[in-house]
């Protein structure tokens, strides 16, 4: 009886522990730019359908270019005024602030239980995740404007000096870097040791982080700050000299470019066999994606700017922001023609300029601007 008695305390015990803990599903979290190390721009979480605002947080900064991520309950995001914030996920409620030496443009990456930032005084950071205190941080030459990436226990992240470097996410030590012949703005792709990226000589890069070797270099017209994304065996991007890319990640093979009527700065989303991206004309595209001779444009839908905010697709609905200040939720087949009118779910007036990307967890919507804004399903 004495045993029984203590086996059914111990079990009691642990179905008590067990209903304290919440698993935090793959909908849930957002924790690289666009997503994950591919860069899909895709959720599985549900979409926000009528841009109902439950919270907005002004920084010190002018603009928030980064883009919002989310894990564990959490968003983070930096600010021009070279701090890093964490937030509640469901409430404007300020958790910690981690000041940086320099403009903070890029977005942070989390795993575990680290925030990577690369800030403009050219420091990558590493930042503890509970209490916003520096572990560590590693000067990597000039500003920082690459988003990192983190992937295989490894951090991606690129340089004004033109290096692709790649460190161990534990303490920061740098296991190998590639030149390449212009500052990098791109945040890297990652497929176990393949890495993608772009550079501002106009070239993409396809190096291999174990090997240590470059595998393919495809140039294009154009600096390329369009951050490459993985999807099948293709990858995707976009070039100042106005096109959308689509080749083979193995060897670069071209498959396909889709013209469009301005620079392409924005990053391609991908999902239900398209390729969504915005660029300089004003437009947000849909275009048709996975076999070679495609890009065919499914469809166009013109907005008030330059849309270089890279979109983001959950449950059919595909979310943009554009340079006259309006968070865009267009529905991703239903723009025959360009029929805004038809496919436009909601329109929504932001703060500035907005080069911030969306980012979609647990049926919520994270974008920065004049101010970090987050929208409820």
């Amino acid at each position: 009886m004495r045993k029984l008695a203590v086996i059914s305390v111990v079990i009691i015990a642990m179905v008590t522990i067990l209903a304290s803990c919440t698993v935090e599903l793959p909908e849930d979290r957002w924790t690289n730019f666009h997503n994950d190390a591919a860069n899909s721009g895709y959720s599985i979480s549900k979409g926000v359908k009528d841009g109902e605002v439950e919270w907005a947080y002004q920084t010190e900064g002018m603009i928030v270019t980064s883009s919002p991520v989310i894990k564990n309950n959490r968003v983070y995001v930096s600010s021009d005024n070279g701090v890093v914030y964490c937030f509640k996920k469901n409430k404007e409620e300020l958790l910690w602030n981690c000041p940086t030496g320099g403009k903070v443009l890029t977005t942070p990456a989390v795993t575990g239980s680290k925030v990577f930032v690369g800030s403009d005084d050219g420091y990558l950071y590493c930042i503890d995740e509970g209490d916003g205190l520096v572990k560590w941080k590693v000067k990597l030459g000039e500003a920082i404007h690459s988003s990192p990436t983190v992937a295989n226990g490894k951090i991606y992240v690129g340089s004004d000096n033109g290096n692709m470097y790649i460190l161990d996410d534990g303490d920061g030590k740098i296991k190998w870097q590639y030149p390449t012949g212009g500052p990098i703005y791109t945040s890297p792709a990652v497929k176990i040791d393949k890495v993608y990226f772009g550079s501002d000589d106009g070239s993409v890069y396809a190096i291999d982080a174990d090997k240590e070797e470059l595998l393919w270099k495809y140039p294009t017209a154009g600096k390329v700050r369009s951050s490459p994304a993985l999807g099948g065996s293709q990858i995707y991007f976009g070039s100042d000299d106005g096109f959308v890319y689509c080749l083979k990640a193995k060897d670069s093979e071209f498959y396909w470019k889709s013209q469009t009527g301005g620079p392409v700065r924005s990053s391609p989303a991908l999902a239900y066999s398209q390729v969504f991206i915005g660029s300089d004309d004003g437009n947000i595209y849909a275009m048709e994606s996975g076999k070679k001779d495609n890009g065919v444009v499914n469809w166009k839908s013109q907005t008030g700017g330059k849309v270089r905010s890279s979109p983001a697709v959950a449950q059919h609905i595909v979310y943009a922001a554009s340079y006259e200040g309006s968070l865009y939720a267009l529905d991703e087949g239903k723009m025959d023609d360009g029929d805004l009118v038809k496919g436009l779910k909601f329109k929504v007036a932001l703060v500035g300029e907005i080069d911030s990307s969306p980012a979609i967890a647990a049926s919520r919507l994270y974008i920065g601007g004049g101010k970090i804004t987050c929208f409820k399903d």
